[in-house]
């Protein structure tokens, strides 16, 4: 019998999350001071109570697993922490769209959306952060509230006007 039809139950070593993007040695990615807190504050919570959480499982192998679970977290943490430079938000309210703005935009079929420019490392399109590095969060680079942009999708082009820059 192949062995894709047998139930073997093997131990999943994979770590949730997403990996540091590599960079070249001394590059850094830019990260929002809001991005940065945060995971300094997830840090200092895995070696704290996170480490206490894992201590206290009565399952050897769980404790095994979830102990490299943790360390795995830990380091991609202190690596991102390592390799990200602290970009304070925009000081001017020039109505012109920079790395930490928040911008509402108004696409030709009606719909309002707006999103905030971060660092790759704290993006989260479902919380409305979009990566500096997203092609969206590219075309508005530098756009001034009421100008229009067309972005490249996979459908094909789409026009939106930036109504608002904070």
């Amino acid at each position: 019998m192949s062995k894709a039809f047998t139930s073997e139950e093997t131990e999943d070593t994979s770590v949730a999350g997403r990996p540091p993007q590599r960079v070249a040695r001394g590059q850094e990615r830019p990260i929002t001071p809001e991005g940065h807190k945060a995971l300094v504050e997830e840090l200092a919570k895995l070696e704290t109570s996170g480490r206490a959480e894992v201590r206290g499982l009565s399952v050897e192998h769980e404790r095994e697993q979830a102990k490299r679970q943790l360390e795995a977290r830990v380091a991609m943490i202190s690596a991102m922490l390592e390799s990200v430079r602290v970009v304070p938000p925009p000081e001017a309210a020039d109505g012109v769209v920079r790395f930490g703005s928040t911008v509402t935009l108004r696409w030709s079929d009606g719909r309002a959306q707006t999103v905030r420019l971060v660092g790759p490392d704290e993006a989260d399109v479902k919380s409305g952060r979009l990566s500096i590095e997203a092609p969206l969060a590219r075309a508005l680079l530098d756009a001034k509230q009421g100008s229009q942009i067309e972005v490249e999708r996979p459908r094909g082009v789409e026009e939106a006007t930036v109504e608002s820059v904070r």
